[in-house]
């Protein structure tokens, strides 16, 4: 059981080193008269692989390049001369898919029209004459939640811990219910202005989160009950909604359309978190099904399989501090927490 263990646990840090979470980009585009457009840029430093803007070959840059580093983020602007386009303007991005990453556009007509698309790999191209206006903020950043919470290897161990150490579903309920709390709490307060992000230190402070995760449901025979915990989870759903509320903020969300991403990012955390538990269980009724026809094999493979995850979450959340921790320490010289 312990070689099974290892082997996983060199397998988690293999696939960790490249872990990375949403870095969702954002480009306005402006229409002027005479095919000028105004572009801004922008696109986080931390993307593993960045992605570009793509216009149609007959565009030429006008004037100087403006580029700026701002709270982790790359932010260009500049003009584009796009004589004969017409109508038939298309814009798209390149390495959507491999950034597994997603980009907001916004788009401002010369005419006074305003459109908001979220595009990804599935659909990254946009065309303003040819797209349709009428897209619902509110499921576009649901959608953005449910992408975000999916590939959010921290949070989604962070709940794995809890569906270890639960004895019950009441008390898993009642668990989650904190947790969704906590970070709703810390995500409309950042959005709002009303409290700062800490982008580093809040990073560093989830992946803390979930090695105390790990060593709760390391501890085996004793159950984990009482109010205190309940308050520790949801003191922990306060952190996790400042790392949740660094994807609105990277996108500069309008005042406009704060309520509605708010809302819509919000649902779409809780539906991810619902999709995640749902497989998760399904997963379990599948292995014991699997093994009641195996009952001296249950026991071990079922034990075997919890101290591989909590391994899995040990090494993990320890390889995160340490290298969220160096980014913290590099940001606390620049001066940005």
């Amino acid at each position: 059981m312990r070689l099974i263990s290892s082997l996983l646990l060199l397998l988690c840090l293999s696939s960790v080193a490249s872990a990375h979470k949403l870095a969702p980009s954002l480009l306005e585009l402006r229409e002027l008269p005479s095919g000028v457009f105004s572009v801004m840029w922008r696109t986080p430093l931390l993307a593993p692989t960045p992605p570009t803007v793509v216009f149609p070959a007959s565009c030429h840059e006008m004037g100087q390049l403006e580029q700026t580093v701002q709270e982790g983020a790359i932010e260009q602007r500049y003009s584009m001369l796009c004589a004969g386009v017409g109508d038939k303007l298309s814009v798209s991005f390149n390495n959507l898919s491999a950034s597994r990453s997603v980009a907001l556009l916004r788009w401002y007509g010369v005419e006074g029209s305003e459109q908001q698309v979220l595009l990804s790999s599935d659909e990254d191209t946009f065309s303003p004459r040819g797209q349709a206006s009428g897209q619902s903020p509110i499921l576009q950043f649901t959608g953005l939640g449910i992408k975000h919470i999916l590939i959010g290897s921290d949070h989604l161990l962070f709940v794995l811990g809890l569906l270890l150490i639960a004895a019950s579903r009441n008390r898993l309920l009642v668990w989650i219910s904190a947790f969704t709390v906590g970070h709703s709490i810390t995500l409309m307060l950042v959005s709002i202005g009303v409290i700062p992000r800490w982008p580093a230190l809040a990073e560093l402070l989830i992946a803390a989160s979930v090695l105390v995760m790990a060593l709760y449901a390391d501890r085996q025979g004793q159950r984990v009950q009482g109010k205190a915990f309940v308050v520790l989870v949801a003191a922990f759903g306060l952190l996790h909604g400042l790392g949740f509320a660094s994807v609105l903020d990277e996108l500069m969300v309008t005042r406009g359309n704060l309520l509605p991403a708010l809302l819509g990012f919000n649902v779409g955390i809780e539906l991810g978190q619902i999709v995640f538990i749902a497989v998760i269980v399904l997963l379990l009724m599948a292995v014991n099904r699997m093994l009641a026809s195996q009952p001296n094999w249950r026991v071990p493979c079922l034990l075997a399989a919890r101290t591989a995850t909590i391994y899995v979450m040990g090494a993990a959340s320890t390889y995160w501090m340490i290298d969220r921790g160096l980014t913290l320490f590099e940001a606390t010289f620049r001066g940005v927490y």
